[in-house]
């Protein structure tokens, strides 16, 4: 009682603020989306999971998880690497366009389950799993299990400022975890306010935030099930044995790169160097001008650091700094 009293004076105030300025938001002029090219056709993609998903190209397959209260929508720029591989966008149970039922079936491990079930019924093989901050998280958990059961299928693992430690949430999550406030969060926040403050949170340079983009996060949260789903996604996301799960990171086989926003403000970078020095067969570079998802804030940086590491012929040229009344 105690805790839940603390926790209620803690966050209490801040729920209440955003919810007071949510009513009386406009929403600002922001810029237009940054994408100009004329987006690839999507193959089809069924699956037994009932997840709804994308595919896009060919070649060897690369897998795409998204982050908490995100969609494969996160994942739009890296349609590009289809000229070179399968790109594989897939939306979790509970978010995007995947099924949002009325139960409590949204924990972590669930989530990975059914990631693993869809990597078998689709044979996929010589795979790179892609993950971003939750997406990180799961990703991790494949591949622990995927090394210890099919140690071929997985070739590549790349983490992109991705949930591993307990002792280090972004705000959000905490937020989302909390008995009561975090109900109040979900269902009296405005779905499009909730998901502005979490991009500006996630953001170097918030002046890229787009109203496709905000719009394209809020639809799912507001449809049917959206703000049930987020609150058991968020109230399930750390597993009970989380120690156990942190101390199989050095058993993770694949080859793998840690990509992580140079000025990510909700995990910070020693999450990084912990993970780099816990996976055995791990390689850790930074991005420059971008926070916590790095493949929508510096998508061409991003992509060429990922063909890079399947491809060591690849070099990346140096980033370009943002103009500086666009950043926070």
């Amino acid at each position: 009682m105690k805790l839940l009293m603390r926790a209620v004076k803690t966050y209490l105030p801040r729920v209440l603020r955003l919810i007071g300025l949510s009513l009386l938001l406009i929403a600002p002029a922001l810029a237009e989306s940054i994408e100009s090219a004329e987006a690839p056709a999507s193959q089809a993609c069924a699956t037994r999971t009932g997840l709804y998903c994308e595919i896009y190209g060919s070649g060897d397959p690369i897998l795409f998880l998204h982050g908490l209260g995100g969609s494969l929508y996160s994942w739009r720029n890296q349609k590009a690497l289809s000229d070179q591989y399968k790109v594989i966008l897939i939306d979790f149970r509970g978010a995007g366009d995947s099924p949002k039922p009325n139960d409590k079936h949204y924990s972590i491990k669930e989530q990975a389950d059914l990631i693993y079930e869809f990597i078998h019924e689709h044979n996929l093989n010589n795979l790179t799993i892609v993950g971003n901050s939750y997406g990180g998280a799961v990703s991790l958990l494949l591949a622990i299990r995927l090394g210890e059961e099919y140690p071929r299928r997985l070739a590549n693992l790349i983490l992109i400022d991705a949930g591993a430690y307990p002792d280090h949430l972004p705000s959000h999550l905490k937020i989302l975890r909390v008995p009561i406030i975090g109900w109040l969060a979900v269902h009296l926040i405005p779905s499009k306010a909730q998901v502005r403050k979490v991009l500006r949170d996630s953001y170097y340079a918030p002046c890229k935030i787009t109203r496709e983009q905000i719009a394209a996060y809020a639809r799912p949260i507001a449809a049917k099930g959206g703000r049930h789903a987020l609150l058991q996604l968020g109230k399930k996301a750390i597993p009970p044995d989380i120690k156990e799960i942190i101390a199989r990171y050095p058993t993770i086989k694949a080859r793998t790169l840690i990509l992580w926003g140079e000025n990510d403000r909700l995990l910070r970078r020693d999450v990084a160097e912990r993970l780099d020095k816990a996976i055995p067969d791990s390689t850790l570079e930074f991005i420059k001008f971008a926070g916590h998802i790095p493949q929508e804030e510096q998508p061409e940086a991003t992509n060429c650091r990922i063909r890079a590491f399947l491809n060591p012929t690849i070099t990346c040229p140096p980033q370009t700094p943002e103009p500086p009344n666009c950043r926070r």
